[in-house]
């Protein structure tokens, strides 16, 4: 009887100290999908400038440093849907962007790195969507698409993309996981690590 008692006391105890206790995240802001994309989000890493274009960085798995900044990525906003990113390059007549480095990565294929001989332009590329209504940070979601390069001695190679990642409006950098399908070329698929800033980022 003495150990039930002191049980229940400690029991009581317990659950007091816990009423005390600050609410934890998921407490304040229960997980909720949120299905629409934020505006927010591409107000912070796009600018409405012509020839605007993000500090875009890629990893590479061989010499596990990350590039340069990888120029000529130029962002545009979907015009048949605002709640895209994407990047293409309507300011040069019949141009492209380098977009995710993929002139250089399928120069071997295409026989250039010039980004106007390539064409490479994708209206409709990344999506943001918070972790709970009002959140500065959450996923984002890469469009999956077939992506058309255009080869220096005429026609054409397509690549597959699709993948995703993470950002946030508070540092200002997004994460990806960008997923190429090379099977149209002879090859399978490859994941690329990038990170994305409005801001130049000191990786190495």
């Amino acid at each position: 009887m003495k150990n039930l008692l002191m049980l229940f006391v400690l029991t009581a105890l317990f659950t007091a100290c816990k009423k005390d206790e600050p609410l934890a995240k998921e407490d304040l802001y229960p997980a909720q999908p949120v299905s629409v994309p934020s505006s927010t989000a591409i107000a912070v890493f796009h600018q409405p400038t012509s020839f605007y274009q993000m500090f875009v960085y890629r990893y590479d798995d061989d010499n596990k440093t990350w590039s340069n900044r990888i120029g000529s990525h130029f962002s545009t906003i979907s015009a048949s849907d605002p709640s895209f990113l994407g990047f293409t390059n309507p300011y040069v007549s019949d141009s492209g962007t380098a977009m995710f480095d993929m002139v250089r990565l399928y120069s071997a294929y295409t026989g250039t790195t010039n980004i106007k001989t390539v064409g490479l332009n994708a209206d409709q590329v990344l999506q943001f969507f918070p972790d709970f209504e009002g959140a500065k940070t959450g996923v984002v979601k890469i469009k999956t698409q077939d992506v058309i390069l255009r080869k220096s001695a005429g026609g054409t190679i397509t690549i597959g993309m699709s993948g995703g990642g993470t950002y946030s409006e508070n540092t200002k950098v997004m994460d990806l996981n960008v997923t190429f399908n090379e099977a149209t070329i002879g090859g399978t698929t490859r994941t690329i690590k990038y990170k994305l800033s409005p801001t130049a980022l000191t990786l190495n």
